[in-house]
């Protein structure tokens, strides 16, 4: 396994997925910074790469949310948008599993398959929980 290649590859998207589990950029490259010294130490057999590092970010993200306090930075997700601090401040209203199934889906694009896979729950759940958090964007913007 080329561990650079991964990093080079992989890294940017889990750093902005484990924002959204963190909530703090700090604690977040922490982790990422942890998944790759997992990775680099243990070698793990990865059928797909994709949803294997999404599931061991995840992993790592919550043991480091663990010990988060504060709300949620307006630099969490790090898209090249202008409203990138609206998106985020949308995704910290809600529910932290929908949040996390809006990331994977419509931000990542795994399909829901996939984001059950990383999250460790059915698909039909992963479906739920993204169409439940969309349907509380659509309310949080129409209010604005």
């Amino acid at each position: 396994m080329d561990l650079g290649a991964l990093y080079d590859e992989w890294a940017s998207r889990l750093l902005g997925y484990m924002m959204a589990i963190t909530r703090d950029r700090h604690r977040a490259e922490d982790a990422l910074q942890n998944l790759f010294v997992k990775l680099a130490t243990s070698e793990p057999e990865m059928r797909e790469p994709a949803v294997y590092l999404f599931r061991a970010a995840r992993n790592e993200a919550i043991r480091a949310a663990r010990r988060r306090e504060g709300p949620l930075p307006p630099e969490i997700l790090a898209p090249a948008t202008p409203d990138a601090s609206e998106v985020a401040s949308a995704l910290s209203a809600l529910p932290p599993e929908q949040a996390e199934a809006i990331v994977l889906h419509a931000m990542e694009g795994f399909a829901f398959r996939e984001v059950g896979e990383i999250l460790g729950i059915p698909q039909d759940t992963a479906a739920s929980r993204y169409r439940y958090g969309i349907e509380k964007l659509r309310e949080i913007w129409k209010t604005d």
